[in-house]
């Protein structure tokens, strides 16, 4: 499995040349949600080196790496009763400043979520903490709130969506939904029509890969000028569809390059990762 690993490492840490250019407004001030620094201390069980190995295949050693001196950004809803149980979106930036855009943010009441982000967990950043800061930001949010387990969703942007995808599929035991902008990986070698070569980065655990196709909820979001777009189309049709993955959009967003789509097709991909919603045209 090194050479899978090594395969992702070019991928998420080189990134997309070019930068990073539509990424979006940060969370306005004025917004109905309430914005908080937190640090966790409990890591989870399913984040450990044995866990980590199961359910990714890797056989190389995990970093040194210490929960009690990461950060998370957690945002929570203003003025509203959060005894009842919420879904929780684990977002993965690009960056190390935990950014979420101000669309995003603007959906998390109207869906019930709540939403984590940790800092230093961009495209720099080691892929395997990457994979252990999303992981113990969910045990710790189940801790501290009400969670829904059936609305644990991630999602994340470039190479964060990257992670993102890995984590939906690896992890299918504990995620339900999970959302992609501009960037998919595979556990597969797929070829695109053109004769492009997407190599696997990972081999998941048997029993969570077939919970992820039996139940997971991918919305894999693009844009029209996206470099990422075809790797993103064929994945979506070749690595998930074909593959038996029963719940799958591909979101294709006209007009827009290698960025966060604005609120519409926000609110259009985290319509479908919820329990029993019903699939819409795709863009």
């Amino acid at each position: 499995m090194q050479t899978r690993y090594r395969v992702l490492v070019s991928l998420v840490v080189i990134g997309l040349r070019g930068g990073f250019a539509g990424l979006g407004q940060e969370a306005a001030p004025g917004s109905r949600t309430r914005d908080e620094t937190q640090q966790f201390t409990n890591s989870a069980p399913y984040s450990s080196a044995a866990q980590i190995t199961r359910h990714f295949g890797y056989t190389v050693p995990l970093p040194e790496y210490d929960l009690a001196s990461e950060r998370f950004r957690v945002m929570l809803p203003k003025h509203e009763d959060t005894n009842e149980s919420w879904g929780v979106l684990v977002w993965i930036s690009a960056e190390n400043n935990a950014r979420v855009s101000e669309d995003l943010v603007a959906q998390l009441a109207a869906h019930r979520l709540l939403l984590v982000s940790p800092f230093k967990s961009g495209n720099d950043r080691h892929p395997l903490d990457r994979f252990r800061l999303a992981l113990d930001a969910v045990c710790n949010m189940c801790r501290l709130y009400p969670v829904d387990p059936k609305r644990i969703y991630v999602g994340g942007f470039s190479g964060g969506s990257r992670i993102a995808s890995m984590l939906g599929v690896a992890y299918g035991d504990l995620f339900t939904g999970t959302l992609c902008i501009c960037g998919v990986n595979s556990y597969l070698d797929v070829r695109g029509p053109g004769g492009e070569e997407y190599a696997a980065t990972f081999t998941p655990d048997p029993g969570a890969l077939a919970r992820a196709k039996q139940v997971g909820r991918f919305a894999l979001v693009t844009g029209e000028t996206d470099p990422n777009r075809p790797g993103t189309k064929v994945l979506a049709q070749t690595g998930f569809k074909l593959q038996g993955f029963k719940r799958v959009l591909y979101l294709e967003v006209p007009g827009m390059g290698h960025a966060i789509p604005g609120a519409a097709s926000l609110k259009q991909a985290l319509d479908f990762l919820e329990p029993g919603a019903k699939p819409k045209p795709e863009i």
